[in-house]
């Protein structure tokens, strides 16, 4: 063989490993200390699954992808420095960041994303106020938190219509407060707003104790608790040590792990909130079933950030680029078609929400009630 064609046989030989072996970093942006942990443990684990089976399948337009975990302990000014530290990392070129899990400065952290042409999505429901940022590279990948108040509304409505209702938030959490504001709005659609009263548990100092007392004189029978998942478990167990038969609502992903262990027997017949996860589509079925057979039971919010890494995969196949600019543009206004069902995204948010469901606790099980 000629000197030449050795060289060049050499030279492709070398590269091909370089080639097949290129990879593209996601970052994940979650709480991985504190009462969100839980919330971020499960999206680790879909997230990493999808991951998994991407690269043990030789890859995403041929690159392996890298996983960069990263916790902002749902704390704003660290989700605002880690979007920073994101876009100048030297070692590495992020194409896409999940998250944050938590509301975290929304506004300023999709800002800093988008000016440095880093596709984003949210794996998780954001609130009503956040769904008015649009960015070019933002996917709200479930809709809107005030889709629970309205499903919620209507379980109440059809099972408690006329028992007076306290929904109780968390003043320094903004998204706590949003979810209040949502329920208070639909009540008031229905023209049932005087059913309903608002408290926060700064109004006893968060003593939780003093603040069940308030709704028991104010002759509440049903409390929805909002906040972190301390403040749920606390207000919980307030509630049902003075009265073990209370109506308690609180959302399953947003309450955690603790509820159970911390409340023991008070814990019978909590309601839950939780996403149904279009348990009716028999693409979603399909994906359900499939995972499982593989032996990986996708529990909470772990089923979502698997989503996030398909939906994400599926856009990427769709513009055979990680180009910013032809990834936003696949999405923008387009159908999608993902192995959890057919998508429409309008503005980087799905057109039709996700529903929830009601779950009730009974004797160590979640039983669906609508």
């Amino acid at each position: 063989m000629p000197c030449f064609c050795k060289y060049i046989f050499c030279l492709i030989f070398c590269l091909i490993p370089c080639v097949t072996q290129a990879k593209i970093t996601v970052a994940l942006i979650v709480p991985m200390v504190g009462d969100y942990k839980p919330q971020g443990d499960e999206l680790i684990i879909g997230i990493e699954r999808a991951i998994s089976e991407i690269n043990q399948a030789g890859g995403l337009l041929k690159k392996k992808i890298d996983l960069l975990k990263i916790d902002d302990q749902c704390n704003d000014s660290i989700a605002v420095s880690t979007a920073q530290m994101l876009t100048i990392l030297k070692d590495k070129k992020v194409s896409l960041v999940i998250g944050p899990y938590c509301a975290n400065s929304f506004e300023k952290v999709a800002d800093i994303y988008a000016n440095a042409r880093i596709f984003q999505i949210i794996p998780t429901t954001v609130n009503y106020t956040h769904a008015k940022t649009i960015k070019k590279g933002l996917v709200k990948m479930l809709g809107y938190t005030s889709q629970e108040a309205a499903d919620f509304f209507a379980f109440y409505n059809k099972n408690f219509a006329g028992d007076k209702v306290a929904v109780v938030a968390n003043q320094d959490d903004a998204e706590s407060v949003a979810e209040s504001t949502a329920i208070a709005a639909e009540f008031q659609k229905h023209g049932k707003a005087v059913v309903l009263k608002q408290y926060n548990y700064q109004m006893t100092d968060k003593d939780y104790a003093a603040l069940a007392e308030r709704l028991f004189a104010d002759n509440s029978k049903i409390a929805f608790l909002l906040g972190s998942s301390a403040n749920i478990r606390k207000m919980a167990y307030a509630l049902r040590r003075k009265n073990e038969n209370f109506v308690i609502f609180t959302n399953k992903y947003k309450a955690g792990e603790k509820y159970f262990s911390t409340l023991g027997d008070y814990a019978n017949g909590t309601y839950f909130m939780a996403l149904k996860g279009n348990v009716d589509n028999p693409e979603f079925a399909e994906t359900l079933v499939n995972l499982r057979l593989s032996g990986f039971e996708a529990e909470g919010l772990a089923l979502y950030g698997y989503e996030a890494v398909k939906l994400w995969q599926n856009i990427v196949q769709k513009a055979k680029s990680f180009d910013y600019d032809k990834l936003s543009n696949t999405i923008r206004n387009k159908t999608i078609n993902t192995t959890f069902g057919t998508k429409m995204f309008h503005n980087g948010a799905p057109k039709a929400n996700e529903n929830y469901a009601v779950y009730k606790y009974i004797d160590g099980n979640l039983v669906k009630v609508y």
